[in-house]
């Protein structure tokens, strides 16, 4: 009777002890894996046409999110990936000239990133790049060559190459400058409004310089230096008007714009000259 007794509590205690062995494993865990946030963004304008009068808009980016306090938030905006060309300048015979053209391949032609706080407060570098932050976080690769049709911004084609290989940190310096400089990249800390760990906004100003295609918008949920969650939506900014059937007239069928241009000149000098004459 005294055997068949301590079986039952036996079994007990054991199954008292896994029970208090998990829950204390459960209390362990972080709170970024215990509890993933749930996320909602949008923007207010998802389509962007540019016209002849186009010089720059402004879109809200806002949305929602289960936080709590000391949690960041990272938004991100990313245009499509083109080949930009970044030259370097020499002095030949007491003039300065190109003197080595790098194509920087698939790299974003448009980049804008707001944050609630600086990016080392909010994250190592380590989970920054395990998140895919930053334009330079996948590692962009380069080449020796030129680029026909381009601005050097984006856009050009790669005409002659050399060999690819990865940018040095004083190349991908200068590129992340240059980008910058022309408005294309940008960094803003702290200017992603939050209220009570539940909503977020912030302020998007395309320049007139923006390029077109379709834009991938990313708004990161940050937990104690861990990307905890994630949401993407999508925006599309194209020509629009006169200036979007000259543009594809000169890239459809650029022999007859060619031709066109040279015969419009042509008229153009001369009705300036007979009107001259006759005045």
């Amino acid at each position: 009777m005294t055997r068949a007794s301590a079986a039952p509590r036996d079994i007990s205690l054991l199954v008292a002890g896994l029970v208090a062995g998990l829950a204390a494993l459960v209390l362990a865990m972080p709170a970024a894996q215990a509890a993933p946030s749930r996320l909602v963004a949008d923007l207010s304008d998802s389509h962007v046409d540019i016209t002849s009068s186009y010089h720059g808009t402004d879109l809200i980016l806002f949305g929602a999110y289960e936080g709590v306090a000391g949690d960041d938030l990272i938004l991100i905006v990313e245009g499509p990936a083109s080949d930009i060309a970044q030259r370097r300048s020499g002095k030949k015979v007491g003039i300065w000239l190109n003197a080595e053209t790098l194509i920087w391949q698939q790299a974003p032609s448009f980049y804008h990133m707001f944050a609630t706080d600086d990016l080392a407060v909010i994250a190592d570098e380590a989970a920054l790049r395990a998140a895919d932050v930053g334009p330079l976080a996948s590692g962009l690769m380069l080449m020796t060559g030129e680029a026909g049709g381009g601005n050097g911004h984006g856009g050009g084609e790669l005409t002659a190459a050399g060999a690819t290989q990865a940018g040095s940190t004083a190349q991908e310096s200068g590129l992340s400058r240059n980008m910058v400089n022309n408005g294309l990249w940008q960094l803003q800390p702290e200017q992603i409004s939050t209220q009570q760990d539940m909503l977020f906004r912030a302020k998007l100003s395309l320049p007139s310089n923006v390029p077109t295609g379709d834009y991938l918008v990313r708004v990161l949920h940050f937990r104690g230096g861990v990307a905890i969650s994630e949401k993407t939506t999508d925006m599309n900014i194209k020509k629009a008007g006169l200036s979007a059937l000259i543009y594809r007239f000169a890239h459809d069928y650029s022999v007859f714009y060619g031709l066109f241009a040279i015969a419009f000149a042509v008229a153009s000098g001369w009705l300036a000259a007979v009107a001259f004459r006759r005045g």
